[in-house]
């Protein structure tokens, strides 16, 4: 078995440090063990950062994520590849820059997994 570690799919933590953009970055869904020494050095070499969305996107990707776990749409069982495309909803309209690097984070996962982008 690989070593793993936990993975911040919202970096880097000096942007993510106060304010509403910890409290998403601290969300148990947007952190995720992985492959430490592959996959995770992978996605940080390949993605520069994710883009801080605005506060009033993260207010309603929280509210989101709460209704999520509340009807069953989101477990702490999750992928990081589900995570990433539940993210990736929640941000598309509102924050393209946001979006575009969690699809490149995506893209990362889905090469080292061998899995088709959906």
């Amino acid at each position: 078995m690989e070593a793993t570690d936990r993975h911040h799919i919202l970096w880097y933590k000096k942007d993510y440090d106060k304010g509403w953009a910890k409290r998403i970055r601290d969300h148990w869904y947007c952190s995720v063990e992985i492959p430490r020494d592959t996959l995770h050095k992978r996605i940080h070499h390949e993605v520069a950062h994710i883009p801080v969305p605005r506060v009033i996107s993260i207010k309603a990707a929280l509210e989101q994520l709460e209704l999520l776990e509340e009807f069953g749409g989101i477990s702490r069982e999750d992928p990081i590849d589900k995570r990433l495309m539940v993210l990736m909803a929640v941000f598309d309209c509102c924050e393209p820059d946001t979006h575009a690097a969690l699809n490149k984070q995506y893209e990362v996962v889905c090469k080292f997994y061998n899995k088709k982008p959906r």
